[in-house]
């Protein structure tokens, strides 16, 4: 019981610097890429940061830790787990308009204790405050 509340008193979230953005679990399915002009996606990929790399967003929550490597995917993820019923990665991977999928999906690889309902409703709350307060200070 204590180990919980002072997980609880962590800061839930940090970031960290990385070569490459599309290590992120939702990258390839977030960032489609543009027709016919190279290195262009739509939403627009992140910006590397000068002699640092990219920012990565890591999000703590109880056991499991999220990575983000852009806001559109923080938007992105939080929007699917607010759906009821969750959709199926079948479903989410056929918007991709590419052969990858289902099993390459990131929700098929998100962890299934955070699957449930229940469970699902607190990490969009935390991930949705996240957001309001990391929105005007990281780039999409």
């Amino acid at each position: 019981m204590l180990q919980t509340r002072l997980a609880a008193v962590k800061s839930a979230f940090y970031f960290t610097y990385e070569r490459d953005w599309r290590a992120a679990p939702a990258a390839f399915w977030v960032h489609k890429p543009v027709f016919g002009v190279q290195d262009a996606y739509e939403p627009p990929a992140p910006m590397a940061i000068p002699r640092f790399g990219y920012a990565i967003l890591h999000v703590v929550f109880g056991a499991h830790e999220l990575q983000f490597s852009a806001l559109a995917q923080l938007e992105h993820v939080i929007d699917v787990l607010s759906r009821k019923p969750l959709p199926t990665s079948r479903q989410l991977s056929c918007g991709r308009g590419v052969s990858v999928g289902p099993n390459g999906h990131w929700l098929s690889r998100f962890p299934r204790e955070l699957k449930s309902p229940r469970k699902r409703e607190k990490l969009v709350r935390m991930l949705s405050a996240i957001h309001v307060d990391i929105a005007g200070r990281w780039s999409k």
